[in-house]
């Protein structure tokens, strides 16, 4: 019975292997505002997971092509930003919410679009940092529902969404580059690129968040297709499952390890 177990674990854990290529997962933000730039994103080849604006002029008309075209899609979720003169969305969660208004304006935003598979944070830099927001942000995500992930798109570096949705039980995962912080320079485009190439090449895997912005589509348009070479592009949904099974064949191996150890005996 115990060889048999053995051998069951084994090829486990060989198929949690998988493809040994490097795993790219791109995020387009801010899908919504401009309807040629959002169906230029969405054109684009490859993989890619689509974060859509609620409430923006053309969000539904976009996530139906989305959907149509086969793209992963997840809510863009509006939070406070850290400076006060930072734009902000008119349905932006805000520090001046209790927790039930913030629970309110969360289920109509999770509502408004059928079959998203997670969500990422829009702006954020203040409401991400303080536990007392992101509390009931993950709470109502868990009860719309607990398959949704949640992309922490790191606008600031003391977030703390990433754990928060870890303690609700959702899966979860951190933007490592963004594309496109200075989108009319050429040069900062394709130096965030190669950062985004490097880290997957070093780690195993690498998310990188762009914009619908006129020089990162053309220049993903034109880089894309020779990087699908070299590595593999995934949505975040796949890249998080493969992730999930990486970490269950590295626990399988510990036990593996434990049976076949004589003194175990």
């Amino acid at each position: 019975m115990k060889a048999y177990l053995i051998t069951a674990l084994l090829c486990f854990a060989s198929a949690a292997n998988g493809d040994q290529h490097p795993i790219l997962s791109l995020v387009i933000d801010d899908i919504g505002y401009s309807l040629s730039r959002g169906q230029a994103a969405i054109k684009l080849e490859g993989d890619h997971t689509y974060a859509i604006i609620p409430g923006a002029s053309n969000s539904h008309k976009l996530a139906n092509l989305a959907r149509q075209l086969g793209k992963e899609i997840i809510l863009h979720l509006p939070l406070q930003a850290s400076r006060p003169s930072a734009p902000s969305e008119p349905n932006a969660l805000n520090e001046s919410m209790d927790e039930n208004q913030l629970t309110r304006n969360m289920v109509l935003m999770l509502s408004e679009f059928p079959g998203i598979r997670g969500i990422n944070n829009h702006m954020g830099s203040h409401l991400t940092e303080i536990s007392y927001f992101m509390r009931p942000i993950m709470d109502s995500i868990r009860r719309h529902s607990p398959k949704l992930y949640f992309l922490d798109s790191r606008t600031t570096p003391r977030s703390i969404a990433y754990s928060e949705a870890i303690n609700f039980g959702l899966d979860s995962i951190s933007r490592d580059v963004f594309l496109d912080n200075q989108h009319n320079n050429i040069e900062s485009i394709r130096l965030q690129y190669q950062i985004w190439l490097e880290k997957a090449r070093q780690r195993g895997s690498a998310v990188a968040i762009g914009h619908p912005h006129l020089n990162t589509i053309q220049f993903l348009r034109e880089n894309l297709p020779e990087a699908a070479k070299d590595f593999r592009i995934m949505r975040i949904s796949k890249l998080i499952e493969m992730d999930n099974l990486v970490r269950e064949r590295d626990t399988w191996k510990n036990y593996l390890s434990y049976l076949q150890n004589p003194a175990s005996n």
